[in-house]
């Protein structure tokens, strides 16, 4: 039984989940649709663990902006974004027993070859690859994304910012080390590579929660490389209690400030971008939801 067959069976989702369907004039395909469905499920199990140990969350990012905008995913989205206060984020990190087959917390600490500096949880029995870090031996299964939200000093950032973005740039050599199909210019950065990749995560965790002692009017995401910094600050309030919001039919917590954090991201969050810049957020991915990634591997060839 594939995962998405699963998930229907279970009864989380309506059985005509999977259907293709337009929505907003985008055509869903039954791809996409056990995509969500996969991921659906991750966040449904990430919110039981979190209430079990009364974790505080927010949907963020995309997911935020779905919610409130189409009350579920974006018709052209294919991820799921969570934040977590920095407390509860260092939590969730110890509970990887707490959820159940085939869902997998993965930091370089549960999962030693896999070099990211946020949390992914992933559902093992399918497939999300990066063709670049394929060889990687982690799991590569679909995925959320949970990021720390830090308190923010703006003096000195520009520099703590520099610092986290080339330590993620190293990570990201790291996970280049065991593809023997690279280009001249990676091999050339795969060559002069001597680091300690889990020193170099917790460095990256040290920066961005160094402020954590105090009070402060913002938070921040500073552990992913999203560019400019301004894009990665929000006002502290807005994230002073939580609402919930439907998405998918379930209903999860957002910001309570989410209208001035879409606005700061996106401008006129209600309008819809050009149709030319609607696409799938991880296109660079090969995603199969139906196939475990070990064995959707083996026969995997670059195109």
């Amino acid at each position: 039984m594939t995962e998405p067959e699963r998930i229907i069976k279970s009864g989380l989702l309506p059985s005509n989940f999977l259907d293709e369907e337009v929505r907003c004039d985008y055509h869903i395909t039954t791809q996409m649709k056990k995509i969500w469905a996969i991921e659906l499920d991750i966040l449904v199990e990430f919110d039981r663990v979190c209430k079990k140990h009364g974790l505080k969350y927010f949907l963020m990012c995309g997911t935020l902006l779905g919610a409130i905008r189409h009350k579920g995913f974006i018709p052209w989205d294919d991820d799921i974004d969570v934040a977590m206060p920095r407390d509860d984020f260092n939590k969730l990190n110890t509970l990887q027993d707490e959820f159940r087959h085939p869902i997998f917390l993965q930091t370089p600490l549960t999962d030693k070859e896999f070099g990211g500096s946020h949390t992914c949880i992933r559902n093992t029995n399918t497939s999300a690859i990066s063709p670049i870090i394929r060889f990687q031996k982690m799991n590569h299964g679909l995925f959320i994304d949970v990021f720390a939200l830090d308190h923010f000093v703006p003096e000195g950032a520009e520099e703590r910012f520099a610092e986290i973005n080339q330590l993620n740039i190293e990570n990201g050599t790291f996970m280049r080390l065991t593809n023997p199909e690279l280009n001249e210019k990676n091999r050339e950065r795969v060559k002069n590579y001597h680091r300690d990749h889990i020193a170099d995560y917790k460095r990256i965790h040290e920066i961005a929660s160094m402020f954590n002692d105090r009070e402060t009017e913002k938070l921040a995401i500073l552990t992913w490389t999203a560019e400019p910094l301004e894009r990665n600050v929000w006002d502290a309030k807005d994230f002073s209690d939580s609402v919930d919001v439907e998405f998918e039919g379930f209903r999860f917590p957002a910001p309570s400030g989410f209208r001035n954090i879409l606005t700061q991201m996106f401008g006129n969050y209600m309008e819809f971008p050009p149709v030319e810049q609607r696409g799938a957020q991880h296109s660079q991915y090969v995603l199969d939801p139906d196939t475990p990634y070990t064995e959707f591997l083996r026969t995997f060839k670059m195109g």
